[in-house]
């Protein structure tokens, strides 16, 4: 993964968040880091030395009264997470797979879900779930409800790969909701390869339009091997 990569691998983990939030207001020692984020120094030890190494906090000595050393942040690495995320639009990258205006549109609003967990944007989960939504994905033990999924939006890492590869089948049930179904390459930053998956999204139209159901489950592919790109 590119740096930048490992950094939002870095920042799916809430702890280090917290971190980072706590140093917004300056250079802090170990033990007022503790406290600001209700770990114990031993456990803080292991996230401090991760993003020592990926340059996202530096640790410098503090000079004046002799205590130790302080941690601050380190804003180049965190600028250019910034500018990555800012760079990366799935709802526009996705829209361009199809011809088909209206599979288009369905396509952008799925584009729009992984745009929104890079955001952290919980409003927009917010207008675009249905109140008895139900999310299901893979390798989790549990299904999604609407409130389940707001909750994790904050610790989500944010998506670095959604490749289509296969044409998506748009279905009409009725006059109000449609059924897309596509299979895509997908890798969050957090993880180290893509893993080929089979979507499908059921959405009712209405203003605005909300998401039913989701479910993504392992795609099988005969022989190919997913490849994964930052």
């Amino acid at each position: 993964m590119t740096g930048t990569a490992v950094t939002a691998s870095l920042l799916g983990d809430p702890t280090r968040v917290r971190i980072l939030e706590a140093l917004t207001a300056g250079p802090m020692r170990t033990i007022e880091l503790a406290a600001a984020t209700g770990m114990t120094p031993a456990a803080l030890s292991r996230h401090l030395n991760l993003l020592r190494k990926a340059e996202v906090i530096a640790r410098r000595d503090v000079a004046d009264d002799g205590r130790g050393r302080a941690y601050e942040l380190q804003p180049a690495a965190l600028d250019a997470l910034a500018g990555w995320l800012r760079s990366t639009s799935w709802a526009a990258e996705l829209a361009t797979v199809s011809g088909e205006p209206q599979t288009r549109e369905l396509l952008a609003r799925m584009g729009g879900f992984l745009d929104a967990f890079a955001a952290s944007d919980v409003g927009f989960f917010e207008r675009h779930l249905r109140p008895d939504a139900v999310l299901v994905f893979p390798y989790t033990r549990s299904l999604f409800d609407k409130q389940g999924c707001i909750d994790s939006v904050a610790s989500h890492p944010p998506y670095r790969r959604h490749q289509i590869l296969t044409e998506p089948v748009v279905r009409l049930l009725g006059a109000a909701t449609t059924v897309i179904t596509v299979t895509a390459e997908v890798a969050t930053a957090a993880d180290d390869t893509a893993r080929p998956t089979f979507i499908t999204a059921v959405i009712t139209e209405g203003d605005p339009w909300q998401l039913a159901h989701l479910q993504w489950t392992p795609a099988a592919l005969p022989n190919e091997k997913g490849t994964c790109h930052d």
